[in-house]
């Protein structure tokens, strides 16, 4: 399931990060042990000492060494924190690019199957369930391995079968323990993985749609699915909890027990004078704090089920099957760029009316096409068609004498520059939006595309200029903002084919003409579709259609 989605390739690239999270989590267990263990032997010895038992003791080389490994110790721990947190940041960060770009490569069919906030639930919150594996499993995990194992192999030099026992005791045990609650708890992970997505979806759909909720009366019915979705979960929370304490419990049962026989056998040896009480007080304490390290682990195992459904729950959007069929050998792209539309059909579902109907279109190489026509009549449907995120029922749409459908679909991305009506903008700053369209362009470059677009003194008046943050879908911009910083992004590319979806909505009369003036030259040499309502609005010299209910075009 992990190969599936990619992340081995990923976790390869931040290894670095994630090695020294895990040597830093081996040296604050280390560190803790031998400060409880140091701290033992020098608390029994000064004992010892006070009572006459034993001769004097050195107190600075002991304290000093406790100290040692308390600063170690707390300084360890900080870099754990910082480093395994950064290494899992990154490595998340990558993960959601990953999946992301993964969605950008999936046609208009394929996205349209995805719920708005099913899509937001798996590029967050699933994608945030797998840092489990990396900082709840697999970090200390294998510290606590590696710190068992060292503390065994110290103990061995002092009594090997108290650390044969001890071996048995915390390397099987213990395992078993994890192992059993991953198994008796995965049925309720699996419900709570499944759960908790299908809550969050259900309540982002009631907030969108809340006010036609309240008038169709139906906000009880929604707030009543809501309270027993929640009500089922609490549930199953309720009965993990059980299981998570049961093995909680396992463990430091195994823990208390390995602490009781290695005190009755210290306590034989130091009575056979085969060790000193001094030791035996320092493995006592060390066999202590290294049945705490294992604590953890019964939990952590029985949450993998939870992240093996938000692993599925993402492979499952990247891997969606496509509906339009891809060529065993892709055409290369053609060296003309003339389009042909012969005899095109298309409806969106069975039962519906063709929004299509029968379209002939010639758009010669370098020509600039205006279409303009009301709402609904299959405008953006007709570029969509061309830039193929949808086959036609019958016809076809050939590029420079090639069916689209003989060419490969990514060259068609790279090869198509489109505007949509609802332009993009993220959550981060200016020159960030712009440069996913071209992420080497030198901030001179963007400063060309925004002046071309009229946003020169927009970027001015800011004082961070292109570090201006944009907030999530534009917000703190207004609509004409938005819609010319999408249209300089596209600015940025080299696209053969242009298609432009209301370029100059919401903009003023002297900011249309502007952006009209920077069209005329930026389109030099382009096959350019412009749509638009009004076209009076665009400045732009061609040819001028008007598209009809059922797709008729006519010349005006």
């Amino acid at each position: 399931m992990i190969g599936r989605i990619g992340l081995l390739p990923l976790v390869r690239r931040r290894l670095p990060w994630l090695l020294g999270g895990l040597g830093l989590v081996l040296l604050t267990l280390i560190s803790g042990l031998a400060l409880l263990a140091l701290s033992g032997w020098f608390i029994v010895s000064s004992a010892l000492a006070g009572l006459g038992l034993i001769a004097m003791i050195n107190i600075f080389t002991p304290g000093a060494g406790i100290r040692l490994f308390a600063l170690t110790r707390t300084v360890a721990r900080y870099g754990e924190r910082l480093v395994s947190h950064s290494a899992t940041f990154r490595l998340l960060t990558d993960l959601r690019m990953h999946v992301f770009e993964k969605l950008l490569g999936q046609d208009e069919a394929q996205l349209r199957r995805l719920q708005r906030s099913d899509i937001r639930s798996r590029l967050s919150a699933d994608i945030d369930n797998l840092d489990h594996l990396y900082l709840g499993v697999a970090n200390p995990g294998l510290g606590a391995l590696l710190a068992t194992a060292l503390t065994l192999i110290g103990i061995s030099l002092l009594t090997p079968m108290l650390a044969l026992i001890c071996a048995g005791l915390f390397l099987l045990l213990n395992p078993t323990i994890a192992l059993t609650c991953y198994t008796s708890g995965r049925a309720q992970s699996e419900a709570l993985g499944n759960a908790l997505p299908e809550l969050r979806n259900r309540v982002s759909e009631g907030l969108e749609a809340r006010q036609e909720l309240v008038a169709l009366g139906l906000l009880d019915a929604m707030t009543g699915r809501i309270d027993r979705d929640t009500e089922r979960i609490n549930t199953i929370q309720q009965r993990i909890a059980i299981i998570d304490a049961i093995g909680n419990g396992g463990v430091l049962l195994v823990g208390l027990m390995t602490v009781w026989i290695a005190l009755i056998m210290s306590l034989a040896l130091v009575h056979e004078n085969a060790l000193s009480g001094a030791l035996a007080g320092l493995i006592i304490l060390a066999l202590l704090g290294l049945g705490e390290s294992w604590l953890a682990m019964p939990a952590a195992w029985r949450r993998l089920a939870q992240c093996r459904v938000a692993a599925g729950r993402v492979v499952r959007i990247m891997d969606q099957p496509s509906e339009l069929p891809q060529p065993e050998r892709p055409r290369p792209w053609p060296g003309r760029f003339d389009i042909r539309i012969e005899s095109l059909h298309f409806r969106y579902q069975a039962h519906q009316l063709p929004v299509i109907n029968g379209l002939d279109l010639s758009i010669r190489q370098g020509e600039r096409l205006v279409i303009s026509g009301p709402s609904g009549c299959g405008k953006t449907t007709l570029a969509r068609l061309i830039m193929r995120q949808m086959d036609p029922d019958h016809g076809r749409i050939l590029l420079g004498g090639i069916d689209l459908r003989e060419l490969d679909s990514k060259d068609l991305r790279q090869r198509i520059a489109w505007l949509p009506q609802q332009p993009v903008l993220f959550q981060d700053s200016l020159a960030a939006n712009l440069r996913l369209a071209a992420p080497a362009a030198s901030d001179e470059e963007l400063h060309q595309a925004l002046t071309a677009v009229g946003l020169a003194a927009f970027v001015a008046q800011r004082p961070n200029g292109l570090d201006t943050w944009i907030d999530e879908a534009g917000g703190n911009v207004s609509g004409g903002e938005k819609r010319r910083i999408a249209l300089a992004r596209l600015f940025l590319t080299q696209p053969d084919i242009v298609i432009l979806d209301e370029p100059t909505a919401s903009l003023d009369h002297q900011t249309s003409q502007l952006v009209n003036a920077a069209l005329t030259s930026w389109l030099k040499q382009k096959t350019a579709i412009l749509i638009t309502h009004e076209p009076g609005q665009l400045r732009v010299d061609g040819r001028h259609l008007v598209m009809r209910p059922a797709g008729l075009i006519e010349s005006q």
